[in-house]
């Protein structure tokens, strides 16, 4: 079975169970709440899910945050049936994910939509959800296109939204090639006139020139050990270039290029897209060129985009000045007239700034509801703080504690001794203290008669702080 089909079947044992009979057993069923947590928790840990699956296993695990015999008897009827509909729908999911489809939607059939995390599908005109749609459907993709969009990264229609150009060309000033001058990084549209390749004897190199002419004059594209491009840039093939210009063996008025990027001018209805603009240029594949993906992103959008939900909710993107998410992915794929390119490049433009607003709203969201369940989770162990065997302890150093070393190590035991887990990250330089905090807690565990482990990041540094640890735990009896 895959991953996410055991751990659905984990889960739904005592689910089940509790709700055989009539329910009849529910009070059979201890701890619920903490076992579903912890198996959510650590599944998503082992394993990176879609964001669908991701979504619905957090909100089961939502469902169960505060699940135990005080709730209402009909309350937990009702969230165990909730919990079963969701695992079924995982389990559909998962073996629609096998066949290379997708059938989960945002709401359940019938029902009432789950709580997520946060809605990370998107809906279009028709009002399917994105992330349902496999991008071979895209068109222009297909299924053998659609095993090239998966070598970038890209399974759904919302993950060719997400394929961000890695550069931009500024298409929109085009130089005439009799103007260009050595030293001149310039991009110019014209036909291929002719094409010699030369291969060395001695190394077995191969030299193709590439004589591409337009109204004002010719210059010559010079590819090292590329052969293959002789099937492409064949004579009467209209080409746009970009690259640096440099002197030829004629000096000044001999230009050239050597090894600069080409891409093949079509028909004049693709042109607009390609030509006379600012254009992205994505990350390629075998296969696959950038001009290609350039058309096939345009027809998604302008299918898509207009009625592309956005997970920002206004009042948030007013207040932080952030474009909406529709505007933003267009402009991103396709800038408009006067956009900067060096801002474009560097990813500083207003569009860039939104995705990257959402990358980290999503996130911090995420980590609020996470922390939130944390608050509201109760776990079985209630450390007792003896002072007696930290004041041991301390007198064992061969220091003072700082303030801010007593600062953190209360509220350290504030939080062991509530019934509530502890969820602290200590912060601080090389030598600020941090291990022997540590220790101190370590300490306070031991003496409630439990263990405790340090892990470190390298066996040396493992080794260190065993040999410095052992000496002081040993004198305390610890």
């Amino acid at each position: 079975m895959s991953p996410l089909q055991t751990l659905v079947d984990r889960l739904a044992r005592p689910i089940d169970f509790a709700s055989r009979n009539g329910y009849a057993r529910l009070d059979a069923v201890r701890n619920l709440g903490p076992f579903i947590s912890r198996q959510v928790i650590m599944a998503l840990a082992e394993k990176i899910y879609s964001p669908v699956i991701e979504t619905h296993l957090l909100a089961l695990r939502q469902l169960f945050t505060d699940f135990d015999p005080r709730l209402d008897r009909e309350a937990q009827r009702d969230r165990l049936q909730r919990a079963q509909g969701m695992l079924t729908r995982l389990r559909q999911e998962d073996g629609a994910r096998l066949a290379g489809t997708s059938i989960v939607s945002a709401t359940p059939p019938g029902g009432t939509p789950s709580k997520p995390v946060v809605a990370l599908s998107r809906e279009g005109p028709a009002g399917d959800p994105i992330w349902t749609v496999p991008i071979q459907y895209a068109r222009g993709v297909g299924p053998k296109r659609a095993l090239l969009f998966e070598k970038l990264g890209v399974g759904t229609l919302e993950d060719l939204l997400w394929l961000v150009p890695w550069r931009y060309e500024d298409r929109a000033h085009l130089m005439a090639i009799g103007t260009l001058a050595p030293g001149v990084r310039a991009t110019i549209c014209g036909e291929v006139t002719q094409v010699t390749a030369k291969r060395t004897a001695r190394r077995g190199f191969t030299i193709l020139d590439v004589t591409v002419s337009d109204p004002s004059g010719s210059l010559q594209a010079v590819y090292f050990n590329q052969p293959y491009l002789e099937k492409v840039l064949r004579a009467g093939t209209r080409v746009m270039m970009n690259g640096t210009a440099t002197a030829g063996h004629r000096g000044w008025m001999d230009v050239r290029m050597e090894g600069p990027q080409y891409e093949v001018v079509g028909d004049e209805e693709e042109a607009p897209i390609h030509v006379g603009r600012i254009v992205p240029i994505y990350h390629e594949t075998k296969g696959l060129t950038s001009r290609q993906i350039r058309a096939i992103v345009k027809g998604a959008l302008d299918h898509w985009v207009d009625g592309l939900l956005d997970v920002i909710p206004e009042p948030v993107r007013l207040r932080h000045r952030v474009m909406a998410f529709s505007s933003a992915i267009a402009d991103i794929h396709f800038p408009k007239a006067g956009a900067d390119p060096a801002a474009l490049d560097r990813g500083l433009t207003p569009a860039h700034r939104r995705l990257a607003f959402e990358e980290f709203f999503v996130l911090q969201l995420a980590l609020a509801v996470q922390q939130q369940g944390v608050r509201h989770e109760h776990k079985g162990i209630r450390f007792l703080i003896k002072p007696a065997l930290l004041a041991k302890l301390q007198s064992a150093l061969p220091f003072s504690l700082t303030s801010a070393q007593r600062e953190v190590l209360a509220d350290i035991q504030r939080d062991m001794a509530s019934t509530k887990p502890m969820h602290r990250l200590i912060q601080g330089d090389v030598g600020s203290g941090k291990t022997v905090v540590a220790l101190h807690a370590m300490v306070i565990a031991c003496g409630s008669g439990y263990q405790a482990a340090l892990m470190a990041p390298t066996e040396i540094l493992a080794e260190q702080h065993f040999l410095s640890l052992r000496s002081l735990l040993e004198g305390i009896g610890v």
